[in-house]
């Protein structure tokens, strides 16, 4: 899977140069080695998963600094993607809350309380969950960090996401969801 990961990151980073997301590329910060990945996971109580590690290895999220808009650095719509360091002030911050469980580390978030979150607890299943800050409940909508970059890629490549002409990251809903049920089967948030 960890080549179908980078080949997800790759193919996303040049659909994005595509779109003239170039507030968002040069914000992407460089990646980190996998021993600084483990240990800042490690002394967070977290598992190092190797789909999580390849993903910070590519970049290390995106800088926020000097940004104007949460908009201009989103990594697919809505969400932008958090530095290892962000990911574990925040995964710090919810860890108490009652909505959220021990081991969910947020990798995408979209600035107003909700992330995209990574099961690497101590069972670390990998499954990614949408966690919403309104919300009690947040079922698994991708089996691995990987089938989510799967799908965020081929989003891409069929023009699913899109630039709109004011210039934001915008998405068919209805056609996403129906590939993401096309791609992520036995998965019960896309009718699977």
């Amino acid at each position: 899977m960890t080549g179908e990961v980078l080949g997800s990151l790759v193919s996303i980073e040049s659909f994005l140069q595509n779109l003239g997301r170039t507030v968002l590329l040069r914000s992407l910060r460089p990646g980190l080695p996998a021993v600084a990945i483990e240990r800042a996971l490690l002394e967070a109580g977290l598992t190092a998963l190797p789909e999580l590690e390849l993903v910070y290895s590519w970049r290390n999220g995106t800088s926020t600094a000097g940004v104007a808009s949460i908009d201009d650095i989103q990594i697919f719509p809505g969400f932008y993607f958090l530095s290892l360091e962000d990911a574990i002030a925040n995964y710090r911050a919810f860890v108490t809350d009652s909505r959220w469980s021990k081991g969910w580390l947020p990798v995408f978030a979209n600035g107003g309380g909700d992330f995209y979150v990574v099961d690497v607890g101590p069972s670390g299943t990998n499954s990614v969950r949408h966690f919403r800050i309104d919300e009690s409940e947040h079922p698994v909508e991708f089996s691995s960090l990987g089938a989510m970059l799967v799908t965020l890629a081929h989003a891409f490549r069929n023009e699913v996401f899109f630039v709109d002409s004011n210039g934001y990251l915008e998405m068919d809903d209805r056609v996403y969801g129906n590939l993401g049920a096309e791609l992520n089967p036995g998965i019960d948030w896309w009718g699977g």
